[in-house]
């Protein structure tokens, strides 16, 4: 929490003093188009956080990082942005808010890959990526006095609970077209199956009904 305050405050107060770019923090960073993105809620994937953060950007790269064992999130990851003015616009506008559970923290890395990593393989597939509709937008929500957590968490609302409810309700729609298609295919071979045997007996009894030849 305190990591997330003392960029808002910095902000706040480049704000105030009408900082110009040049001066500001966020150009200490100028060179490097990652951002870090952390206390994520561990049920998001890649293609909701791309989602979320398309708002200022185009993202190009995302690191979810997973736990090697279970392969499940742990909850932070490194996003590459085609422009570098979209990293500081994502960390102005989304450091601080609240997607589902968690108040997500967004700044600046400098991010190094890992020895046997390659780029390339975080590449952000458009294709499986969903629009989100305006309605869930995440929308930047005033941050309160963090040293007082029960009162902060009373003034975010949960952005992005529509949006995950519908998700997971099209991956159920998509299972049962699935279950569907498979008892379908199920059914077909059954009938198919009775009718050879139908054929087969029908058969039987033809052969056993000519006379044998002496």
């Amino acid at each position: 929490m305190a990591a997330i305050q003392k960029i808002i405050d910095i902000n706040k107060r480049e704000l105030e003093a009408n900082v110009s770019d040049s001066a500001s923090w966020h150009a200490d960073y100028r060179d490097t188009s990652y951002i870090y993105v952390g206390y994520l809620p561990l049920e998001l994937e890649e293609k909701d956080i791309v989602a979320i953060f398309s708002q200022y950007g185009n993202p190009t790269h995302i690191n979810l990082v997973r736990d090697r064992e279970t392969g499940k999130s742990r909850g932070f990851c490194y996003l590459k942005y085609e422009d570098v003015r979209s990293c500081v616009l994502a960390i102005d506008n989304f450091n601080g808010v609240q997607l589902l559970n968690k108040r997500i923290k967004v700044d600046h890395v400098y991010y190094k890959l890992r020895e046997g990593q390659n780029e390339d393989d975080f590449l952000v597939h458009y294709d499986t990526v969903k629009e989100i509709e305006p309605e869930n937008d995440i929308k930047l929500l005033e941050y309160k006095d963090t040293n007082n957590v029960e009162d902060a968490d009373d003034e975010f609302k949960d952005p992005m609970e529509a949006y995950i409810a519908e998700r997971k309700q099209t991956e159920k729609k998509r299972e049962r077209h699935r279950h569907r298609d498979r008892s379908k295919h199920s059914y077909r071979k059954i009938n198919e199956d009775t009718h050879r045997k139908h054929e087969d007996r029908q058969e039987n009894r033809k052969r056993s009904r000519s006379p044998s030849p002496h």
